[in-house]
C-alpha cells in the first residue's frame, strides 16, 4: 500500500511531478450520496455491501413442470401418482389468467419459464425429458418415481446474502452492476462528485463571444472524457492599477481600459465562483517574464498554496501553478479499516477530506495546453482511481531495429 498514489515503477522525473502534484492538492476525495438509478457509468466511493438477501423468494432454474415434491414421494411405476391437469404459463397469460392463483396444491402440474418466482404450494422442477414424468398420455398422465424437494429450484437467498460485498470501491457502475446492485436491495449509492469545471480564457485580446481556442479546447477535451458540468467565462488578466491610473491621468492614447480587469473585480471573480466550482482552469498566456496569472493576495485563496508554487520539469515549468481556494466547508473526517492483499486486517487510519476548489493555471499556446491537459489535469481529476497512473503510461522497451 502506498503512502501517495504514485506507482513504484514510473521514472524519477514522472514520480516527482506527480508527488509534488498530489502534495498541492486538497486533501481526500469529494463525494456525494446520490439515487442509484442515476448512478450508472459512475464510480463508487466505497465498498457496498447487500442490504437484503435475493432471491427474495424461490425461482425455477430452469424451464419444466412444477410440482408440489411431497405428493410425489410414494410414486413408483406400480403405483404412480396420476396428474389430473396440466396448465402451461404462457397459455394462462394470453387467456389473462394469473398462474399464480392455480390451484396446485393437489395433483396438478405448471408448466413454467426459467428464472420465475414458483407459485405457492410447489417446490420442485421436472425438466420436460424427464423420464420421471410420463405425459404420452395425455388421458394418463403420471409420475413414476419420488422427485427431491428443491429439485431444480433456485433457492431464496441462495445467490446474494445480507451483509455480502456487492461492488468494491473505485469501480464503475455498468448496467450489470446495477442489476446486482437493485437484488440486494440498494437504494442510494455514494459516488465521487462529478465535478462542476469552470473554464477561463485570460487572453488579454478575447471577447466574450470569441474566445480563446486553447479555452474551447480545454472544454471539448472536458467533455471527451465525460465530464458534462462545464462552464466557460472571460477574465481579463489583473490589472496594475497604480500604473493605469497614472497613464489614465496623462490621458495616453493608447490606453484600452477593456484589456485588463481592476483588482477589485478581479478578487470578486474567484470570490463569486469558487463556491459553485471545484475546479478552474485558467487558459493564459505566457510572457517573456511567465505567465500573466497574477495571484496576488486574492481572498479566496488558501495562503499556503499561494507560497509553495507547483514546478516541474517539463515546459511550461515555473509558469504553471496549482492553488486551493480556502474551505468552502469544514473538512470531513472518518476513519477507513486497512486490510492487506489476503484481506486481513491491518489496523485503521483516519482520512480527511477538504472541500476546496483546485485552481489551475494553464499558461502558453495550444501545444503547451494539450500537454497539461494530458499530463496533468487528467491525472487531478482521476487522482482517485488508485492505478490511474499505472495505465495511462506505456510498458516495456521498444527494441530498434537494426539500421
Amino acid at each position: 500500500m502506498h503512502k501517495l498514489p504514485v506507482p513504484e515503477n514510473l521514472p524519477y522525473d514522472l514520480t516527482t511531478i506527480y508527488y509534488r502534484l498530489f502534495m498541492q492538492l486538497p486533501l481526500g476525495e469529494l463525494k456525494e450520496t446520490i439515487d442509484l438509478e442515476a448512478a450508472l457509468n459512475q464510480v463508487n466511493a466505497s465498498d457496498v455491501y447487500a442490504l437484503q438477501d435475493y432471491p427474495p423468494h424461490n425461482l425455477s432454474a430452469y424451464v419444466g413442470w412444477a410440482v408440489n415434491s411431497e405428493l410425489t414421494q410414494t410414486a413408483s411405476k406400480q403405483r404412480p401418482l396420476v396428474i389430473n391437469d396440466l396448465y402451461f404459463w404462457g397459455q394462462q397469460l394470453y387467456r389473462s389468467l394469473n398462474p399464480y392463483k392455480l390451484e396446485l396444491s393437489g395433483q396438478n402440474l405448471l408448466k413454467i419459464p426459467q428464472y420465475t418466482r414458483l407459485p405457492k404450494y410447489v417446490d420442485a422442477i421436472i425438466s420436460e425429458n424427464d423420464q420421471r414424468l410420463d405425459i404420452s398420455d395425455y388421458d394418463n398422465k403420471k409420475i413414476i418415481a419420488p422427485v427431491s424437494t428443491m429439485q431444480g429450484v433456485i433457492q431464496q437467498g441462495s445467490v446474494i446474502k445480507k451483509g455480502d460485498l456487492i461492488l468494491a470501491k473505485n469501480e464503475k457502475i455498468s448496467p450489470e452492476k446495477l442489476i446486482a446492485l437493485r437484488r440486494a436491495g440498494i437504494k442510494e449509492l455514494t459516488i465521487y462528485r462529478n465535478l462542476r469545471i469552470l473554464v477561463v480564457s485570460m487572453h488579454t485580446f478575447d471577447e466574450e463571444h470569441s474566445l480563446c481556442e486553447e479555452s474551447l479546447y480545454v472544454k471539448d477535451v472536458l467533455k471527451t472524457w465525460g465530464y458534462n458540468d462545464v462552464d466557460i467565462k472571460l477574465l481579463k488578466p489583473q490589472r496594475y492599477d497604480s500604473a493605469f491610473n497614472s497613464l489614465k491621468k496623462e490621458k495616453d492614447p493608447a490606453l484600452e481600459e477593456t484589456l485588463t480587469t481592476d483588482w477589485e473585480s478581479y478578487n470578486h471573480f474567484f470570490e463569486d465562483h469558487i463556491p459553485n466550482f471545484d475546479v478552474m482552469i485558467l487558459c493564459t498566456h505566457k510572457n517573456v517574464g511567465g505567465s500573466v496569472f497574477s495571484i496576488g493576495k486574492i481572498a479566496a485563496f488558501d495562503p499556503s498554496s499561494t507560497a509553495l508554487n507547483y514546478e516541474t520539469r517539463f515546459i511550461p515549468a515555473s509558469e504553471m501553478s496549482i492553488l486551493k481556494s480556502l474551505p468552502r466547508k469544514p473538512p470531513v473526517r472518518e476513519t477507513v479499516q486497512l486490510y492487506d492483499d489476503q484481506g486481513n486486517h491491518r489496523g485503521s487510519k483516519t482520512v480527511t477530506t477538504e472541500d476546496k476548489t483546485t485552481i489551475i493555471n494553464l499558461p502558453g499556446d495550444m501545444q503547451d495546453i494539450a500537454l497539461l491537459m494530458h499530463l496533468i489535469v487528467k491525472y487531478i481529476l482521476n487522482k482517485h482511481i488508485p492505478d490511474f497512473l499505472s495505465n495511462i503510461f506505456l510498458k516495456g522497451q521498444i527494441n530498434r531495429l537494426p539500421s
